[in-house]
């Protein structure tokens, strides 16, 4: 048996899943559900266990739906802990949730009784990385409901155009665009085959940069190129990032570029506004005399920021691979050099934080020219969320041809490397931000009806002015779901139903009927906020569960509650 009962509920004001289980071995499912809480708050409220029964509070029951086989199988002992682990953790958590970028808003969404539904994936299926149709639907949620709610992915979201998603994966076309808009960058151009570089060599000032232009987390990126053999091999490094699989015709491209001499700035814009500016600061060990930069390296691995394995990780780990080994190198040290105290020691060279990199927070200091310059970028490519790359020596200063120039965008940035710097003010209030833009014109009602009433409801409220005559009006009664009237389904689970018609955002109004008190107990009233409950007055006799509902009222998660004659 695996029960939901959702949103503002007759025992709780979350959402609780209830899972039968068979087996006596509570100990390892405490343990797994006391791992799971600590990742972050926002997976379990709170939970009760006993030999027969797990009820677990949370306003992502999907999660706990998925994960119900799992730990009937625990508390059988048909897997071990650590199988338990690895498929709701390392595998259901990391598919649906994925980092902080998406832990961040989903617990803005919670703070404020949002409603957080999956929008494609309704179970715990699992896209593999090969099919590239429906890749990272897991993680694809509609927050609010009906219309004027959103799907996010991470920071992206339905507010991005299309056409801005496609303006930035690449960056010869970025690069197009922001010369169309009069932006001043740094000299560059393609490079059609290693060769053509002895062509252009002397046109360009040194050191250069050579990358492909359509990799992310400095894939392929060579710097501080200033010899015709170095940018031949960067040519060849760049082509065998490229060739790590196939890739699409786009992402084939290699480029050769100026280098911007600076510091490294993420600069984040939700719907035109700038809200954050972050130093991007490259991967680096600092000494103790006794370390060797191989253990340095390991030390700092360690630290749980860099747990990639908990999905509110806010740092990645330093992979020691052949770029950091020959960037060591260059500064005549190896993995075995033992680095002075205090004496800090940089790894890479490419200020990434996919690469082991840190951010300090600089968003007090950005100057007005540089807001200007990136508000425009975001708005005239139609993206609601952009983060821009910005290499400068001074960031309080204008961008000009010695202190600097834009490098590329992105529509999906890691916000959470924005959001919790590892120095400087923390900003985890922009998910706030973040949200009350995404979701402004989500105004779609929440009525809930309890009992069965002589006249029809949504017929009465239309009367009554409360639906406008114009409005749609999507209704769940019994097993039918209905849009203006018209039946369009039936039949449905009823966790199934609720979640499909809060992802309608063709509907002004959502209806969720129930014939009683006892409908009520077993599925839940649906919404985490309610704008209107109606009760017919036969059931508002039941003393104890009106008490329920009044002191849902006094904490505002019910604005009205009415009586139905």
């Amino acid at each position: 048996m695996i029960q939901t009962i959702q949103g503002l509920n007759l025992e709780s004001e979350i959402s609780r899943v209830k899972i039968s289980l068979n087996g006596n071995n509570i100990g390892d499912i405490t343990e797994l559900l006391d791992t799971i809480s600590s990742l972050h708050t926002i997976f379990i409220n709170e939970y009760t266990i006993s030999p027969s029964l797990l009820t677990i509070s949370s306003k992502l029951p999907f999660l706990w739906r998925e994960s119900a086989e799992t730990l009937q199988k625990l508390s059988k002992q048909e897997i071990t802990l650590n199988q338990a682990k690895e498929s709701i953790i390392n595998v259901l958590i990391n598919k649906r949730i994925k980092s902080m970028s998406t832990i961040s808003l989903l617990q803005s969404c919670m703070k404020n009784n949002i409603e957080i539904t999956p929008s494609i994936i309704e179970s715990a299926e699992m896209i593999t990385e090969k099919e590239e149709i429906g890749k990272g639907a897991n993680r694809y949620f509609t927050l609010g409901c009906g219309r004027g709610s959103q799907i996010t992915c991470s920071a992206s979201s339905t507010k991005d155009a299309y056409i801005a998603q496609k303006l930035q994966r690449d960056k010869w076309i970025t690069n197009t665009f922001l010369q169309r808009l009069g932006m001043t960058l740094p000299k560059w151009e393609l490079l059609p085959n290693k060769s053509y570089i002895k062509k252009v060599w002397d046109k360009y000032e040194k050191p250069v940069v050579i990358k492909p232009t359509g990799l992310t987390a400095g894939k392929g990126v060579t710097v501080g190129i200033d010899t015709i053999q170095k940018a031949q091999d960067a040519f060849d490094y760049a082509k065998a990032a490229i060739n790590t699989k196939v890739r699409q015709a786009w992402q084939e491209k290699i480029m050769i570029q100026e280098q911007v001499y600076g510091e490294d700035y993420r600069l984040l814009v939700i719907n035109g506004k700038l809200q954050i500016a972050t130093k991007r600061i490259p991967a680096f060990v600092t000494g103790d005399g006794s370390k060797s930069i191989k253990e340095l390296i390991e030390q700092e691995n360690s630290d749980p920021r860099r747990d990639i394995k908990n999905p509110a990780h806010i740092l990645k780990p330093i992979k020691i691979d052949e770029p950091l080994i020959k960037y060591l190198t260059q500064q005549n040290l190896t993995l075995d050099s033992i680095p002075e105290k205090g004496q800090r020691v940089y790894v890479r060279k490419v200020a990434s934080m996919s690469q082991g990199g840190i951010t300090q927070d600089f968003t007090d200091s950005v100057c007005k020219e540089i807001k200007s310059i990136v508000e425009t970028i975001a708005t005239s490519m139609h993206a609601f969320t952009l983060g821009v790359d910005v290499m400068c020596k001074d960031i309080s200063k204008p961008l000009t041809k010695s202190n600097g120039a834009i490098l590329e965008v992105n529509t999906m940035p890691e916000t959470y490397l924005n959001m919790y710097p590892v120095l400087g003010t923390q900003r985890g209030y922009v998910a706030d931000i973040y949200i009350d833009e995404l979701l402004k014109e989500n105004k779609c009602k929440r009525f809930v009806v309890v009992g069965q009433s002589n006249n029809d409801v949504s017929t009465l409220l239309r009367k009554k002015n409360i639906i406008k005559e114009n409005e749609n009006v999507g209704e769940l009664i019994d097993d039918r779901y209905l849009i203006n009237g018209i039946e369009v389904n039936r039949n449905l689970t009823r966790w199934k139903a609720t979640e499909a018609i809060k992802c309608n955002a063709y509907l002004d109004t959502i209806i969720l009927h129930y014939r009683n008190w006892n409908e009520v107990i077993e599925h839940g009233l649906g919404f985490d906020y309610i704008n209107l409950l109606c009760i017919t007055k036969d059931l508002s006799n039941d003393k104890e569960n009106m008490k329920i509902v009044k002191r849902y009222k006094k904490k505002k998660l019910i604005d009205k509650i009415k009586i139905l004659k």
